[in-house]
This record gives C-alpha cells, sequence and structure tokens, in this order.
C-alpha cells in the first residue's frame, strides 16, 4: 500500500461519515404517501447485485451507464441543492465546474464526489419517505452483506473494471463511480451512508455516534488491505447502523422495563398519607360530640315517632 493510496482511502471514509452525519430527512412531495411499501427495501441490493450480474454479462453496457450517469447525477445534484438551500446549491454549482475543467486533477475528482454525494443524498431521501424504516435497515444490511460476498467471490471486480474504464469522452467526468487518486469507489459506496444518514434523521437516531462509528470502523477495516486488494466499503457503514439501532433498541427496553417495575411497585405498595381504614366491629366507638350525638338522636326519633322520646345529649353519654 502506498502513502497517496492510504490517503486516499482515510479521505473517502471521511466522505462517508459526513454524508451519515450531514443527510437530512426533509419532507417528500405528497403523491409519495400512497406509494410507500416495503418491497422498497430491495431497491439497495438490487441495484448492486441487478448491476453486477448485468455487467458480467453484458460489459459494454458500462458505456450506457456512464452516460446515463452523466445526465442524471448533475440533474439529482442540483435538485437536491434546490431544496437544502443557497450553500448547498454553491457547494455543487461548485463542485460541478471542478469536475468539468480539471477532469483528471485532484481538484476535479473531489468535485465530482461533491456531485455524486448531493445526488446519493436525494435519493436516499426518497427512498427512506418511500420505505417503512425496519425494512429498510433490513434492506441496508442486506446489502452489505451482498457486497461482501461478491467481493469475497471475485464477481465485483470485472464489473468494477468496466465501470472504471467506461466514459463517454475522455474531457468530461465520470460520475457512476468515484475515483481519489490510485482509489475507485462503486456509486453504491457513497449511496449506503446518504442512506443511513437520511434513515437515523428519520428515526432521530444520533448521526454523529453513527458518523464516527463508520469512520472507525472503515479505518480499521484498512488492514485487510495488506491482504487483499478489493474491500467492500458498504460494511462499514452498515455495521454502524447495526451498532446504533441495536444501542437504540436496548435504550427502549430499558425504559419499559423501568417504567413497568415502577408501576409494580406502585400498586404492590401500601398507600402513603394520611387515609382512613376501615375499623373493625369490636373496637368501641369514639365519643360523639354533641352535634353529632343530636343528629343521632333525631334518626333515633324518626325510627319511631309517637313511642320514645328523644334522649338528651347528657343521658347518652352517661348509658
Amino acid at each position: 500500500m502506498s502513502v497517496d493510496f492510504l490517503a486516499a482511502y482515510a479521505g473517502s471514509s471521511v466522505a462517508q461519515a459526513a454524508l451519515v452525519a450531514g443527510a437530512t430527512a426533509t419532507s417528500a412531495p405528497l403523491w409519495l404517501g400512497p406509494l410507500r411499501h416495503r418491497a422498497f427495501a430491495l431497491i439497495p441490493l438490487f441495484s448492486l447485485v441487478g448491476v453486477v450480474l448485468a455487467l458480467n454479462l453484458w460489459p459494454s453496457g458500462a458505456d450506457t451507464l456512464s452516460k446515463v450517469a452523466l445526465v442524471l447525477v448533475p440533474l439529482l445534484a442540483l435538485i437536491a441543492a434546490a431544496r437544502s438551500g443557497w450553500p448547498a446549491a454553491v457547494l455543487v454549482v461548485a463542485g460541478l465546474a471542478a469536475a468539468l475543467l480539471d477532469v483528471h486533477g485532484l481538484a476535479g475528482q473531489l468535485g465530482a464526489l461533491v456531485v455524486i454525494a448531493a445526488s446519493c443524498m436525494l435519493l436516499g431521501t426518497l427512498l427512506v419517505e418511500l420505505t417503512p424504516a425496519r425494512w429498510l435497515g433490513a434492506g441496508i444490511v442486506a446489502m452489505a452483506v451482498a457486497d461482501l460476498v461478491l467481493v469475497a467471490s471475485g464477481l465485483l471486480e470485472p464489473a468494477a473494471d468496466a465501470l472504471n474504464q467506461a466514459g463517454v469522452a475522455h474531457s468530461l467526468p465520470q460520475l457512476q463511480r468515484v475515483q481519489i487518486g490510485p482509489l475507485a469507489m462503486g456509486y453504491g459506496d457513497v449511496f449506503l451512508p446518504a442512506l443511513v444518514g437520511a434513515l437515523l434523521a428519520a428515526r432521530a437516531r444520533p448521526r454523529a455516534w453513527a458518523a464516527g462509528l463508520t469512520l472507525g470502523f472503515a479505518l480499521v477495516a484498512a488492514i485487510f488491505f495488506l491482504l487483499v486488494d478489493q474491500l467492500p466499503a458498504t460494511v462499514p457503514v452498515a455495521f454502524a447502523l447495526f451498532v446504533v439501532e441495536a444501542a437504540g433498541a436496548l435504550r427502549t427496553a430499558r425504559r419499559r422495563y423501568r417504567a413497568a417495575r415502577r408501576a409494580a411497585r406502585d400498586i404492590s405498595s401500601p398507600p402513603c398519607g394520611d387515609q382512613v381504614r376501615a375499623r373493625p366491629a369490636s373496637w368501641p366507638a369514639a365519643a360523639k360530640g354533641p352535634s353529632a350525638i343530636a343528629a343521632t338522636s333525631t334518626v333515633r326519633s324518626h325510627e319511631a315517632p309517637g313511642r320514645h322520646r328523644v334522649a338528651s345529649p347528657r343521658r347518652q353519654l352517661r348509658g
């Protein structure tokens, strides 16, 4: 591993962590509401496996993908910038200008990364709005697992080579993949952290913690470059999502357990404060005041009118 490669890998890891931390969950158009379905959770998996299998069977299709990306990626990036505000618009326009003016230089490569990242943020936000959160989380993990299997089996390398060699023209940027010096990444390696960030934002999860975990896992995974030449860049992102969601589920379970214990303790504990308790029949009656005695005498006199005379309070107390 060269120093340039390590620097490029560290930069790409920082970019992934920034996408996790910076992605937002914005309001989607109202017409997307009825389309919400768990089947959209398969999009991340099919976008990776389908493209890899298609390029292995039809390598010349990489040129078509590069042409489509050259048109759609800047368009999606500009739409995302318009939804985010003028600072994002300035950043995207500057990145697009750098990608066009310095195609093969480092500035142009970083500019293309900015444009691709903006497009991925828009797609991630839309997918979060279309998919239930739990199903989308499962789809993200499935994509990372598929990425790992494809890399380990060697099926990903021919498709990646076809995408890296494709292009519309030598003077135009290649927006179907990311190139930073000697390091090359697929579009999905940028799309997944943007998707994870949007999902965490929609679920009000701590994105800063997830971004730190993503960066840490990615840097630790660099050790495997001593053994192999290619690593799945989606695995650290998915693993960070798993840790954050597991921690959130554990906190929720603890809160519920503590609430259940408090409720059970409140039910089983004796009543507190000054409360009237039932008096056994064997206890002697307390002495009553004159007003209460008079009321009692009046009641007794009404029970048998004309026969008994109401006793005076003094006689009742003596008796």
